[in-house]
């Protein structure tokens, strides 16, 4: 904080300065030296954020998809038949159809930005709730550097 004049200093005419008068503030040389420090630490943690922002893209889809199988192994538990969990990896979306009855279709990839790749495109639940098929089913969600993947085992549990 600088004064041009003495706090108290009278001049011919005038009346007395009170020291609440001095002007505060910084100067325009230091405000840019401020902004440039500041857009230094931002550049150096924008990396960081773009990988976070992947991590918890990926994270979502998965658990989505998690719960669209749950939702699968559930609707054919439910009505003792067959359901099908079809995966579209072009779209990055799972359908799950019973008979000829899609009860639930979700584009997972599209409003999160993932890829979604699987060893078969369709899980086929029994009235039981196990996974039809001759072996385990894995389905990758990716985005960026990070990939999540899911285990459908054939008594139909889903684990990551």
């Amino acid at each position: 904080m600088t004064c041009h004049a003495d706090k108290h200093e009278q001049g011919a005419g005038r009346a007395a300065r009170p020291a609440h008068a001095c002007r505060a503030g910084h100067t325009l040389v230091e405000l840019a030296i401020a902004l440039a420090i500041m857009a230094l630490l931002l550049s150096m943690a924008a990396p960081r954020l773009g990988n976070l922002r992947d991590r918890a893209a990926v994270r979502g889809a998965s658990t989505e998809l998690a719960a669209i199988l749950a939702s699968a192994r559930r609707a054919a538990m439910l009505r003792s038949t067959v359901a099908a969990l079809v995966i579209d990896e072009s779209r990055s979306s799972a359908s799950v159809l019973v008979g000829t009855d899609t009860i639930l279709a979700h584009a997972v990839g599209g409003e999160l930005g993932v890829t979604i790749t699987a060893t078969r495109d369709t899980v086929l639940y029994a009235p039981s709730g196990r996974a039809w098929g001759a072996s385990n089913t894995s389905i990758v969600v990716a985005r960026g550097r990070w990939s999540d993947t899911l285990f459908v085992s054939r008594l139909g549990r889903v684990r990551r």
